[in-house]
């Protein structure tokens, strides 16, 4: 079917209306669970589809789904479900990292589509067309297991690492176009930065943490006429919520 640009344009200003509003959000915010549950509710707006999740991996390659926007109860929800490693294969795993590579899916018309934003060789930044291809059997089983009938996939990347996954599923047939594959890279691409931002003021915090408790344990030393070091063991352990505490002094 040929696309009529006149008709295309008010549905383009409504994604991109959507697409600002989601980066506002996400750069106005520093906490990350905020950020990523606004996140999974305007794309699913954006992409009007049943459900929009984010799926962050842990260190073994398993992951959880920790944020989850579903439409009128179309599909179960996901949010909390931890998944093995195998459920994403090695090479999978290789295209999403190297080529940082965006995947559509339609059970339908039995094709998966895959659109490569790096090269796979020299990691060069391309511009390519989402190419279609027979789907394997095992990913239809697994889509028609959840009720699935199309998905996107798009890699959410931190530090060349594969952190996560956006994922859009929808329990009927469903085209994805061009732009809105582009508005979903956008949007992850900002989730890059967020979760960057993020792990920067955790680790303020951490250190402005522990700044406060030296400043505690100094300032009760100090306070008492002579050094008692038992008040200032007890204030360390209960800091750092520990069950018990052992001072070595070394002698010279």
């Amino acid at each position: 079917m040929i696309s009529n640009p006149e008709q295309d344009l008010p549905l383009c200003r409504h994604e991109e209306s959507l697409l600002r509003r989601i980066t506002n959000r996400i750069r106005r915010s520093l906490e990350l669970k905020e950020i990523i549950t606004v996140t999974t509710a305007e794309v699913r707006s954006l992409l009007k589809t049943d459900r929009v999740m984010i799926y962050k991996f842990h260190a073994d390659d398993s992951g959880k789904v920790i944020a989850e926007s579903i439409y009128e109860n179309r599909l179960p929800s996901l949010l909390g479900l931890n998944f093995p490693a195998d459920d994403i294969p090695p090479t999978a795993r290789e295209l999403f990292i190297k080529s940082r590579v965006r995947s559509v899916v339609n059970l339908d018309t039995q094709e998966i589509g895959q659109s490569h934003l790096q090269e796979l060789e020299n990691g060069e930044t391309i511009s390519e067309d989402i190419r279609y291809r027979a789907v394997d059997p095992c990913h239809v089983e697994y889509l028609s297991a959840m009720g699935v009938k199309s998905s996107v996939v798009a890699p959410i990347i931190y530090q060349d690492k594969l952190w996560g996954l956006l994922v859009s599923h929808h329990s009927e047939s469903r085209q994805i176009s061009e732009y809105e594959l582009e508005a979903v890279q956008m949007v992850v691409d900002q989730l890059s930065v967020a979760i960057a931002q993020s792990t920067l003021l955790t680790q303020v915090r951490k250190t402005a943490e522990r700044e406060t408790i030296i400043n505690r344990i100094a300032t009760l030393l100090h306070s008492l006429p002579t050094i008692i070091l038992q008040p200032a063991l007890e204030a360390a352990v209960a800091a750092f919520d520990g069950v018990g505490g052992r001072l070595c002094i070394r002698s010279f």
